[in-house]
């Protein structure tokens, strides 16, 4: 089973006028060396952390759960290492503890009252499902059919 993560009107909106920003702030700091070296540093550092870790689709096969990033090598999650899955909503208010809060989707870790501490690979809060491992971490991964994805998981779990 294979699904494409979704993301939301805010998280397009956001990584769009981030990126723009950064474009003008390079525009805008053309003449002033050091200036824009920095800018470009801290522009460059945060689009290259937001590719590496942003998610673009979610696999579930025989062997376990793989999340493809737009351009770094897939995370897996062997059916072996899950305790369990479910469909879940992390909330607004949740707070970011490292990671993106809609740059090219919600990447990092998490903190949230209902769900706990939690790593995130999604792009939008409506569609999401929780892996809880048996190491205690958990992962919120979001995909376009959440529940269709947890109960294919949950059916391949020892």
């Amino acid at each position: 089973m294979r699904n494409k993560v979704k993301y939301s009107v805010l998280t397009r909106i956001l990584t769009a006028a981030v990126l723009i920003l950064f474009a003008a702030g390079i525009i805008i700091l053309r003449d002033e060396t050091r200036d824009l070296a920095l800018f470009c540093i801290i522009a460059g550092t945060t689009t290259a952390s937001g590719l590496y870790y942003g998610p673009k689709e979610v696999e579930a096969n025989e062997s376990g759960v793989i999340v493809h990033r737009i351009l770094s090598n897939p995370k897996v999650f062997s059916y072996s290492e899950i305790e369990s899955v479910d469909t879940c909503y992390p909330s607004g208010g949740g707070i970011r503890i490292c990671g993106s809060g809609g740059f090219f989707g919600y990447w990092g870790y998490f903190s949230d009252i209902m769900i706990g501490t939690y790593f995130g690979y999604y792009g939008s809060r409506s569609f999401c499902f929780c892996i809880k491992l048996k190491s205690g971490r958990q992962y919120v991964i979001g995909c376009t059919d959440p529940a269709g994805m947890a109960a294919f998981i949950s059916d391949r779990l020892e």
